[in-house]
């Protein structure tokens, strides 16, 4: 068994590791067939069942990326607002994560978490930015119906996470982590 070897010049490890969330971009567009090779590449996340839910809209147009960035600001949770979403609109590129409901098997979040996880690890592998956000929140479902509204979801499909995509232009600091000693137990927690 075992996987194919990376193709890049960078280990798995360290595309982990050097991951950021990025949300300053070159004014450089993102080509086509490179978003086709991360969409290849997060269809390979797990999902529930094998349902392979997902849908993603691929948004390039300037008006519908400021609406979405007026529709994130606007559902923005008190604790989170000095996290502004205006740099939406400046990303060349900005992904909605979906899934259907019916693939899904009760694990809508779940199923576009993990899919969306593979794309910030594809993306960092190409040398692409990009910086997770949330579309849906199951206390308040409010941001997912008016990006479903936005971008015409159909019934059956639910928004789950924004990535706005670009090459990146800036370079986050490194990050620091809780030490492992912190977070690890063995057999039972505290042990």
């Amino acid at each position: 068994m075992g996987g194919e070897p990376l193709k890049s010049d960078q280990s798995f490890e360290e595309v982990v590791v050097q991951r950021r969330s990025i949300r300053r971009y070159q004014d450089r567009e993102v080509p086509e067939e490179l978003i086709v090779e991360l969409l290849e590449l997060a269809k390979q996340a797990p999902s529930s069942m094998n349902g392979q839910p997902w849908t993603f809209v691929v948004i390039r147009d300037a008006e519908t990326k400021k609406r979405i960035s007026e529709l994130k600001n606007r559902f923005c949770p008190p604790e989170k607002r000095s996290f502004r979403a205006e740099f939406l609109s400046q990303a060349p590129v900005i992904l909605v994560v979906g899934v259907e409901k019916s693939r899904s098997y009760g694990r809508e979040l779940e199923n576009g978490v993990l899919a969306t996880g593979w794309l910030l690890l594809a993306a960092r592998e190409k040398g692409l930015g990009s910086v997770y956000m949330s579309a849906y929140q199951p206390h308040d479902p409010g941001l997912a119906v008016e990006i479903g509204k936005l971008l015409h979801l159909p019934d059956d499909v639910q928004a789950v996470t924004i990535l706005p995509l670009g090459y990146p232009d800036e370079t986050p600091s490194k990050k620091e982590l809780r030490p492992l000693t912190g977070m690890l137990h063995h057999e039972f927690y505290g042990e």
